[in-house]
């Protein structure tokens, strides 16, 4: 029995999945064992056809949905406001599976992982995880589940390339997709941002080429990537609404910077440096179209629906981006909905503005119900 609680619900912790044999990454390089963490929210029904994947993003966890406990101080899951019961995905109606993926610090084995061979951390001997890496992980979780075919797979940017992948590796395997604040490859512009980021990080004296774990003293190089990072996910209304050239009280340090201390500092206590720029390369590297020869190529055995939704103040992936394989998608006779939300949120639009991008995932999934006429 679930237990409602508020507008969320109480959530079952996240579980475990221990691959005695190991986890072999595209790039070769095996690890032994290798532990996939997981949560999953609703009931599965006695065919096992009602479940939903939900991709992550960079900075978020399995957990998706609901809280762990009743106290008020804890979070509720990134996209609590999308999946739910009464919700747009609907825990009435469907079985919800997150998986964290690999390289990722929250659970699933990772660069400060221990090492059973050395009992020490993996640190720079971690392999550099892909984003088929990331599809794999999730699809050895649903064969452990008993799940042969999915309702549908949804996520937001990262998490939507992940979608975008598992169209062009797994084409059978879903119905349907929901991709948001994605595309097919990160535009030139991201990149340069990321790898700027990337570097100051391993540039950082205390990085010690990503052997740091036995220093204990936060990475100043990943607070400065997180902020470059956030110049990419909000948009240009959003930076001069919230803090135009504003000064903090009778100082003379401007609105903005204090902001940006705030958000690097805050998420280099919880990320770890070593994931950030392995699971941020492994976005950049992503591209169906140099991979496939082709976006028709890569996404010529999809015949599932498909729903893009794009943010019209999305730095990091423009409307473009989606429009892109959307056109793709159109020209293999696939049944494609882009839907273009206008928000002054950016990138963050699809964590944000569950009121914008509710009516169409609801719609969409709904609409997987009408039978064809």
């Amino acid at each position: 029995m679930v237990e409602r609680y508020s507008n969320t619900f109480i959530s079952a912790p996240a579980r475990e999945l221990v691959l005695e044999e190991g986890f072999r990454f595209t790039h070769g390089q095996t690890l032994t064992p290798f532990t996939i963490v997981y949560e999953t929210y609703g009931e599965l029904n006695a065919s096992k056809s009602n479940a939903i994947l939900v991709c992550h993003a960079l900075s978020a966890s399995a957990h998706a949905a609901g809280r762990y406990t009743h106290d008020e101080n804890d979070r509720t899951g990134w996209w609590d406001g999308l999946i739910g019961y009464g919700k747009a995905i609907d825990l009435e109606k469907y079985f919800v599976v997150c998986v964290n993926l690999p390289g990722s610090p929250f659970g699933t084995t990772a660069p400060q992982s221990i090492d059973p061979s050395t009992g020490k951390h993996y640190g720079s001997r971690y392999p550099w995880p892909t984003i088929e890496d990331m599809v794999r992980s999730q699809k050895i979780v649903l064969d452990h589940l008993g799940i042969t075919r999915l309702r549908s797979i949804a996520g937001g940017s990262l998490g939507g390339m992940q979608v975008l992948m598992w169209c062009a590796m797994y084409p059978e395997a879903m119905e349907s997709i929901i991709a948001m604040a994605s595309g097919s490859a990160v535009p030139v512009t991201g990149i340069a941002w990321h790898i700027i980021g990337r570097k100051i990080i391993e540039t950082d004296q205390r990085f010690h080429g990503g052997d740091y774990y036995d220093h204990g003293e936060q990475l100043r190089g990943l607070e400065v990537a997180r902020m470059i990072g956030h110049m990419t996910y909000l948009s240009a209304h959003a930076l001069q609404t919230k803090f135009g050239r504003r000064r903090r009280g009778d100082t003379r340090q401007f609105e903005i910077d204090s902001y940006f201390e705030y958000q690097g500092k805050k998420f280099a206590g919880l990320y770890d440096a070593n994931s950030y720029i392995r699971v941020q390369a492994a976005m950049d590297e992503m591209d169906l179209e140099e991979q496939y020869g082709s976006l028709q190529a890569a996404f010529s055995k999809w015949r599932g629906k498909s729903l893009l939704v794009s943010f019209d103040t999305d730095w990091l992936f423009p409307v473009s981006a989606s429009e892109s394989v959307a056109g793709a998608m159109r020209s293999l006779g696939t049944d494609v909905h882009h839907e273009r939300v206008s928000s002054t949120n950016g990138h963050d639009t699809f964590l944000i503005d569950f009121d914008k991008i509710t009516p169409c995932v609801r719609a969409f999934l709904e609409g997987l119900n009408v039978p064809q006429s």
